[in-house]
């Protein structure tokens, strides 16, 4: 089974190239924004300043996560940014609580165009159009002009295409990616960009399978706050802190050479189901299949694994990257 190898290094370790991001944005505006939505995420968003973010896990009274989203700290409330499809899910959720509070939910989904600059060199690129002095943190975020059209720049780590998040109004999305081709920045594949992810253990919305808690998707550190006040889903959060650890969790998995399946496909153990695949791409980098599964405890460490004919091996179990097979 392959490992990592700077051989198999991809173009975006070594340039700068852009894309569209089909991103989902709710926004929450009015007086009393900050505090009714800090009430049903897991992240300390009251404490967040204007122009800082986080991630964040919405969940529901179970504590099962409903959505991973990143939340902003904008002059008018928040806007929380999710992956393509969410925006209604998350609007509704927080609708359903909302009694009397004064604030407005909206899904601005179709309002923004949203654009990823990611890879090596990506905040030299954006300083020769005219947007210095970035946002540092991730989910830090500022006002710009580029080429003249009003952009939002946020910082993003962490999510395997780390760069920047370029927003406009979906009116200007067009003259935004002309003004991207005009600089001459290539336009990244979408495989590309997907392996990325994946080898990073970052979570879509299928990866996110029923029932899923917090921690078991290993963003403790970036989206989980044990020190804020009650939210929707603390008690879950805070006895599983208690208790020190989780009986599954989110790990990358490599499949030996460029293995086709469908999804979701089942993780074996000695021919025993220990975990579901539930994304997958060829990872250059890798050299072969490379996926994510939640896996049960005994899959993280017991061997070898299998998917369908397959044999397989834990890359890394997310957030925890003591937890490895070597099989």
């Amino acid at each position: 089974m392959p490992s990592p190898s700077p051989a198999g290094e991809t173009p975006l370790r070594t340039s700068a190239a852009w894309a569209p991001c089909d991103l989902a944005v709710v926004t929450a505006t009015g007086p009393d924004a900050v505090r009714f939505v800090d009430n049903f995420v897991t992240a300390a968003v009251s404490a967040l300043a204007i122009g800082q973010g986080t991630e964040a896990f919405f969940a529901d009274a179970r504590g099962q996560v409903l959505a991973l989203a990143t939340v902003l700290r904008t002059t008018t409330g928040l806007a929380i940014v999710a992956a393509s499809g969410i925006g209604p899910l998350l609007r509704d959720h927080l609708e359903r609580y909302h009694i009397r509070e004064s604030l407005t939910l909206v899904d601005a989904t179709a309002d923004l165009a949203t654009f990823l600059l990611t890879g090596a060199g990506a905040a030299d690129q954006l300083a020769t159009l005219g947007c210095g002095d970035l946002p540092q943190a991730d989910a830090a975020h500022a006002e710009y002009l580029l080429a003249g059209i009003p952009v939002r720049i946020i910082r993003v780590t962490g999510r395997g295409n780390d760069g920047f998040w370029l927003q406009s109004a979906a009116g200007r999305g067009e003259a935004l990616a002309a003004a991207l081709t005009a600089a001459r920045l290539p336009r990244a594949e979408a495989a590309e960009l997907e392996a990325a992810r994946i080898e990073a253990g970052y979570p879509r919305p299928v990866d996110i399978v029923e029932k899923t808690l917090p921690q078991e998707l290993g963003r403790d550190a970036r989206a989980i706050s044990l020190k804020k006040g009650c939210y929707l889903g603390q008690e879950t959060v805070a006895r599983l802190d208690a208790m020190g650890h989780v009986n599954r969790r989110l790990a990358v998995v490599a499949i030996a050479g460029d293995h086709r399946t469908d999804l979701p496909a089942r993780v074996l153990l000695d021919d025993q189901p220990v975990g579901l695949l539930t994304s997958a791409t060829h990872s250059l980098r890798l050299g072969c299949t490379v996926g994510l599964a939640i896996i049960q405890s005994r899959g993280l460490v017991g061997g070898p694994l299998r998917v369908a004919a397959a044999p397989a091996r834990i890359v890394s179990v997310v957030g925890h990257p003591e937890f490895e097979s070597q099989s």
